[in-house]
């Protein structure tokens, strides 16, 4: 653990700055009655991971290890969660990370995987289902503002130089595991009722 925290205390300041802006914007949308102490304790395991990740291209094993235990002991001690929907979620979210790493060949992180398998157990079923795409969204987001500045910038140059370039999946996991915590299980009974 001293090897990421040395790495992360240079950083205070943007990880002070990332959680007081990320839990704030999502105190104020509203979590669940009776669960922002959850989001809070949650917040700040995940948000140091994505900023390592963004840094230094490492999930440190250390802090997905804290953010395991701390699920597991949530799963245990909040009744409403149970360890089913915990196990649940982190199946759902490390699995379905597992499955993408294998099909592409190793170019997603095993470090992303165990950040997923830790995070779903904070989040249950639902909000690793919800934390899943909301990550996928947010990094598309990101790699198609990527590209655009980059034709803009180069022309036609500048997307080739930008498809070969790899960007970090850390932070666009934790911010959507934040928020898939904060909403995943509202956005999903939302989202079926659409269709059923």
């Amino acid at each position: 653990m001293k090897k990421g925290v040395r790495l992360l205390s240079g950083h205070i300041r943007e990880i002070t700055a990332a959680y007081i802006i990320i839990s704030a914007g999502e105190l104020v949308l509203g979590p669940p009655p009776g669960q922002w102490w959850i989001l809070l304790l949650f917040n700040l395991v995940i948000i140091p991971l994505g900023i390592g990740d963004m840094h230094y291209w490492r999930l440190f094993n250390e802090l997905v290890l804290v953010l395991a235990i701390g699920g597991m002991v949530l799963c245990v001690l909040w009744p409403e969660k149970g360890f089913a929907d915990g196990l649940m979620g982190a199946l759902t979210f490390g699995g379905s990370l597992y499955l993408i790493r294998l099909l592409s060949r190793g170019n997603l992180g095993l470090g992303d995987v165990k950040l997923g398998l830790g995070a779903g157990l904070w989040l249950g079923q639902a909000g690793s289902v919800v934390a899943l795409y909301l990550s996928f969204i947010l990094g598309g987001l990101y790699v198609a503002a990527y590209c655009i500045m980059g034709y803009v910038r180069e022309g036609q140059g500048g997307l080739w130089a930008v498809r070969k370039k790899q960007i970090p999946f850390g932070p666009f996991l934790a911010l959507g595991s934040s928020m898939g915590l904060m909403c995943g299980e509202r956005v999903l009974m939302a989202y079926l009722t659409l269709w059923w």
